[in-house]
C-alpha cells in the first residue's frame, strides 16, 4: 500500500469543508514545465505510478497561498515554488541524482514506492540523502527529503512523515472526541519545552496495548506511531507469518511486538490483560486492502480483529499512575475518549468493513483520508519553515521539529491547512 495523495477525480464544488464553514477550494493545476523551470523553489514527488497523484494539488495550493503568485509574462514578474511529479521506477535513475544533488533551485521531495526503502541504502554524497531523521533511522522507510543548510551549502535530510500521519490523525480524532477547543492540541502541546502526548498508564503503572492489521512498510510505520504513543505491546495480526517475524526482527527488543495467528494465542493474551499484567487494548491500526477475506488465514485475521474490536473498554474507568519521564522530553497523558480510536488506512471504500465493524462496537472510526493529509501536512511544514531558514541566511536548521507545529502557531497557517484539508476530502475518488 503506497500512501501518497492520488486520486482519479475531485469534488470542485462544495467540498466537505464546506460543512465547517470554509469556502469551496478547488485543485490548482500541475504546473507546466516553464513554470517549473521559472519556480523560485522546486519541490517533487519521485515513485512510480504516479500519474495520477494529487499531491501537486495539496502541495501546490499551500505553497501558493504561502508564496508570491506569478510566472514569466505575469505583470508583477514574481514566481512561486512548484511541486510536480517525477516518474522514478529506481534509484539508479540519473534524473533523482541530478534533481536533488544538482539543482541549486531543489528545496524538498515526496518519496513514494518503490523507493521508500531504496533511497535510505546509501547515505552521503554518493546518495541522495545525507542522514535519516530518528523516524526514517527507526523506520527504515524514506517519504520525505528534505534540503536544509549546511554551513555554505545544503544537506539532505530524509525523514518519515507516514507515521506522523498515523499518530496525528488518531490524536486530532482524540481531541475532537474529547471536545478541545485546539485540534492539534495532542500534535504540538505547546507547554514551553519539549513534550509529547502519550496514552495514560494504568493504576499498576502499565501501559495500555494496541493491534494493528497489517505488514510490510505501513506496517513499520503504524508500530512507530503506535509505540511514540507510549502503547505496548502491540498485537500484529496478518494472514503471512514470514511478513510479520520480519517487522518482528526490524524492531527487534526495541518495540514490544506479539503477532497472533490463532483464537487460541489471543485468549491466552487477552487472559493477561484480564489479570492486569497487560494493559487492555486502547487503540488500533488497520492497514490491509479492504478485500473480503478469502483464505483461512486472512479469514483468521477478520475473526481476531472482531474479537478485539468486541472487546468492553475497560481502560476508561481505570485510575491511571503517573507517567515516568525519560530524558529531555516531557511525556503528557492523554485523556483517553470516551471512544477508542481505530484508524484504517485503506480508504477505498472510505467506509471499509473493520472501520464500520468497528464503529458498531462502540470504537471511534478515523478513515485513512485523515492520516494521508497529515503526512502531506508535515512535510508542507517542514518545507515552510526550511525555507525560511534558507531566506533568513542561517547556517544550520533541524526541520523534523516543525512537522508537529500546526495551526496559526505553525509555518504555514490553519486557514491554509484547513483549505488543503478541504480539498482531499473533496476528492471522489482516492487511489
Amino acid at each position: 500500500m503506497s500512501y501518497h495523495l492520488s486520486f482519479t477525480g475531485a469534488a470542485n464544488g462544495a467540498p466537505n469543508g464546506a460543512a465547517n464553514g470554509h469556502a469551496a477550494v478547488s485543485a490548482p493545476p500541475h504546473p507546466t514545465q516553464e513554470q517549473i523551470d521559472a519556480s523560485a523553489r522546486k519541490y517533487f514527488l519521485f515513485g512510480s505510478p504516479i500519474s495520477h497523484s494529487a499531491s501537486p494539488a495539496f502541495q501546490n495550493l499551500m505553497l501558493q497561498s504561502i508564496a508570491p503568485i506569478g510566472f514569466p509574462g505575469s505583470e508583477a514578474q514574481t514566481f512561486h515554488p512548484t511541486y510536480s511529479l517525477k516518474d522514478t521506477k529506481s534509484v539508479d535513475e540519473a534524473h533523482l541524482y541530478d534533481l536533488v544533488r544538482k539543482d541549486p533551485l531543489f528545496a524538498g521531495a515526496g518519496v513514494t514506492m518503490p523507493l521508500k526503502v531504496a533511497v535510505t541504502a546509501t547515505l552521503g554524497p554518493k546518495g541522495v540523502i545525507d542522514e535519516l531523521s530518528e523516524a526514517g533511522k527507526a523506520t527504515q522507510t524514506v517519504n520525505t527529503i528534505i534540503s536544509t543548510p549546511n554551513g555554505a551549502g545544503r544537506k539532505m535530510v530524509g525523514t518519515n512523515t507516514d507515521y506522523l500521519g498515523i499518530a496525528h490523525a488518531v490524536l486530532r480524532g482524540v481531541a475532537e472526541c474529547n471536545a478541545e477547543e485546539r485540534v492539534t492540541k495532542y500534535l504540538d502541546p505547546q507547554l514551553g519545552v519539549k513534550a509529547r502526548y502519550v496514552f495514560p498508564r494504568n493504576k499498576a503503572g502499565k501501559p495500555y496495548a494496541a493491534f494493528i492489521i497489517g505488514s510490510g512498510g505501513t506496517c513499520r510505520s503504524a508500530v512507530y506511531a503506535v509505540s511514540q504513543m507510549g502503547l505496548s505491546p502491540i498485537y500484529l495480526l496478518n494472514r503471512d507469518a514470514d511478513e510479520t517475524q520480519a517487522v518482528v526482527d526490524h524492531f527487534g527488543a526495541t518495540v514490544d511486538l506479539r503477532p497472533l495467528r490463532s483464537v487460541e494465542a489471543y485468549e491466552r493474551e487477552a487472559a493477561l490483560r484480564e489479570s492486569g499484567e497487560v494493559g487492555h487494548v486502547a487503540c488500533a491500526v488497520g492497514a490491509i486492502p479492504a478485500f473480503a477475506p478469502q483464505t483461512e488465514d486472512e479469514k483468521m485475521v477478520y475473526t481476531l480483529a472482531h474479537r478485539f474490536f468486541a472487546e468492553p473498554y475497560t481502560a476508561l474507568g481505570e485510575e491511571h499512575a503517573e507517567l515516568p519521564q525519560e530524558g529531555e522530553e516531557k511525556l503528557v497523558a492523554l485523556p483517553l475518549p470516551a471512544k477508542r480510536p481505530f484508524l484504517d488506512m485503506c480508504y477505498k471504500p472510505r467506509q471499509t468493513p473493520l472501520l464500520l465493524e468497528a464503529e458498531k462496537q462502540g470504537w471511534l472510526p478515523v478513515g485513512g483520508v485523515e492520516a494521508m493529509v497529515e503526512q502531506g501536512l508535515a512535510q508542507a511544514r517542514m518545507w515552510a519553515a526550511t525555507a525560511k531558514a534558507f531566506e533568513q541566511g542561517k547556517t544550520s536548521f533541524d526541520p523534523i521539529p516543525f512537522a508537529v507545529k500546526a495551526g496559526d502557531e505553525g509555518p504555514i497557517g490553519l486557514e491554509i491547512e484547513e483549505q488543503a484539508r478541504d480539498l482531499v476530502r473533496a476528492m471522489l475518488d482516492i487511489k
